[in-house]
């Protein structure tokens, strides 16, 4: 009797580790994604306007409808705590006097707003980390500025897999300075 509740146990034990073993190799998304952290965004942004390097004047992040406020940016790129659902609007404001300065085109002294380049993030899972590039390029094309933008991002899939997606956008500055500089992602 006392033989048979040993090899019932380790029996049990034995079942337990290849239950345990196989739900682990099969999770549909790794554990890792729920126990991060450090923060859930990040990512570098890059411009260049008339092929010189160009930092814009200030750069902010909105969440939803919880306000604006000033974008966390160092020498390594920005990082946002992230971690919801929703969207997320990281903005890049532009100096058309700097732009004057840079290109000599006196079409940017005719403004006296500044534009917004806005890149909108839509988050669709609370557990992904995200890492993005954001790049803009400002260019003459057919005697019209026109800011050429890439946005190459990777989050992980639910299979573990990390899904890296480039969006390609271009906007001319005048649909900019209204307020229709809006690169959209995530969806």
């Amino acid at each position: 009797m006392k033989r048979k509740a040993v090899l019932l146990s380790v029996i049990g034990l034995v079942l337990l580790i290849i239950t345990v073993t196989i739900f682990i190799i099969s999770t549909p998304y790794p554990l890792k994604y729920f126990f991060y952290s450090g923060d859930r965004i990040t990512g570098t942004f890059t411009m260049t306007v008339a092929g010189v390097e160009y930092d814009p004047v200030e750069e902010m992040l909105e969440y939803e409808n919880q306000g604006t406020q000033r974008l966390h940016d160092d020498i390594n790129g920005f990082t946002i705590r992230g971690g919801a659902y929703g969207s997320y609007k990281i903005s890049f404001l532009l100096d058309n006097t700097i732009l004057y300065q840079l290109t000599g085109d006196t079409f940017f002294e005719t403004f006296t707003s500044k534009p917004i380049l806005t890149y909108q993030y839509i988050n669709t899972n609370w557990w992904h980390v995200t890492e993005m590039t954001l790049t803009a390029e400002m260019v003459i094309v057919n005697e019209e500025w026109v800011i050429n933008t890439k946005t190459i991002y990777s989050e992980p899939l639910e299979n573990g897999d990390i899904s890296v997606t480039t969006v390609e956008k271009a906007f001319t500055y005048a649909e900019v300075m209204q307020g229709k500089g809006i690169v959209q992602f995530g969806v």
